[in-house]
């Protein structure tokens, strides 16, 4: 147990000196609700809205305000998720740095457990990212209170802090398993614009669910950020729905759900919250496994 809080407290550490890699941590979130704001937003609000305009007896510009918060809290539900993916992408960046400086080498030969050393680095990891994601939550909570939207209660808070540390967690083991694998710093900054280009697409940020067609929903639903962004939207979108889609019909409520992707189906099924959850941690212990196996038994020219 020393050693893994010792390597907790070095790799954590190094991320927070170099503070280049803290800013474009949090670059990502900026650049998103800016697409939002300056042109993705408006796109979304008329595709939502044009539903209530077929509704008789609507308060049109109360809808059209309600629409507008919505959407921007479905976007921010989308940036919590992929930037865990970010954050962890540049904290195991160092981990490469140490392979090419045979910093590592020497942590491996050390007598530490492999499961020790994934640990530490995942759970270094995680909690880099749940810092991260807290003040991305904390930044896009305060602009959404000044658009006019209520604070979260306090059950949301325990909620969205609740996922923010299990998504965080499943990118971290994700993201340690792909640089247990990469040994050039040169490729691993490749992974990186790979991982920030598909993301917002893969964890449907840009473009609903709902607007995609069906084999493309498939391939997504093969990744977890469409899972993690989902369960974010079902908890942190149903004060602002509840309000929105009151005196509708349910049925009118749940076919956006399902095209905006808070509501998800997989083989036929819809998943509950607590589903998507569980695909989340199931996907996450997997990638550690997989990386104590292959730390434990792939072969090391320079050891």
């Amino acid at each position: 147990m020393k050693e893994f809080w010792a390597l907790n407290a070095r790799n954590v550490k190094i991320y927070f000196k170099d503070r280049s890699a803290v800013f474009f941590s949090l670059l990502s979130m900026f650049i998103v609700i800016m697409l939002m704001v300056f042109f993705l937003g408006d796109v979304s609000n008329d595709a939502i809205l044009s539903v209530f305009k077929e509704l008789p007896g609507r308060d049109l510009d109360k809808d059209a305000e309600n629409v507008s918060r919505m959407v921007y809290l479905w976007t921010v539900a989308g940036i919590i998720t992929i930037n865990a993916a970010s954050v962890t992408h540049a904290f195991f960046a160092n981990m490469i740095r140490d392979r090419n400086e045979n910093r590592l080498n020497s942590i491996l030969v050390m007598p530490i457990k492999r499961n020790v050393i994934v640990s530490a680095y995942v759970f270094g990891a995680w909690f880099v990212s749940v810092i991260m994601g807290t003040i991305t939550l904390a930044v896009t909570e305060g602009i959404g209170i000044a658009k006019g939207l209520g604070a979260f209660s306090f059950s949301e808070h325990m909620k969205i802090m609740g996922l923010i540390c299990v998504n965080s967690f499943v990118y971290a083991a994700i993201i340690f398993f792909i640089a247990s694998i990469v040994k050039s710093e040169n490729a691993w900054g490749g992974i990186g614009i790979v991982l920030g280009t598909l993301s917002g697409f893969l964890g449907g940020i840009y473009l609903s669910i709902g607007s995609l067609a069906e084999g493309v929903v498939k391939v997504i639903k093969c990744f977890p950020f469409i899972y993690g962004t989902s369960v974010f939207r079902e908890v942190m979108l149903e004060g602002v729905e509840n309000e929105l889609f009151e005196g509708i019909p349910e049925a009118v409520r749940e076919t956006v759900d399902l095209e905006m992707g808070m509501k998800m189906t997989l083989f036929e099924k819809e998943l509950s919250a607590g589903g998507k959850v569980g695909i989340l941690i199931i996907v996450g212990v997997v990638f550690m496994l997989l990386s104590t196996l292959y730390l434990t038994y792939s072969k090391k020219k320079d050891r």
